[in-house]
């Protein structure tokens, strides 16, 4: 990225990346947490979605970098609790 400050405005292409991604990260949630009550799941996913712009706002945004450091956080977010 050329600038140091994180982009703002996503084309549809990147849109469409992050859409995918977020389907890839809601199926692992999900897989884990067989048993997790709705309200939460719902809460959690709100949370991966407001973090997923906040990543691909700072990352090069292709699916592969984007899958990588979403699934991360989510393994360390899970490992703080």
């Amino acid at each position: 990225m050329d600038s140091m400050y994180p982009r703002r405005n996503f084309e549809p292409f990147d849109l469409e990346v992050i859409d995918q991604v977020y389907g890839v990260a809601c199926a692992c949630i999900e897989a884990r947490d067989l048993y997790s009550n709705q309200e939460k799941d719902a809460e959690e996913k709100e949370a991966l979605r407001r973090q997923m712009f906040v990543l691909a706002s700072t990352v090069l945004l292709d699916f592969d970098t984007l899958c990588d450091k979403v699934l991360a956080s989510i393994a360390e977010s899970r490992t703080n609790r």
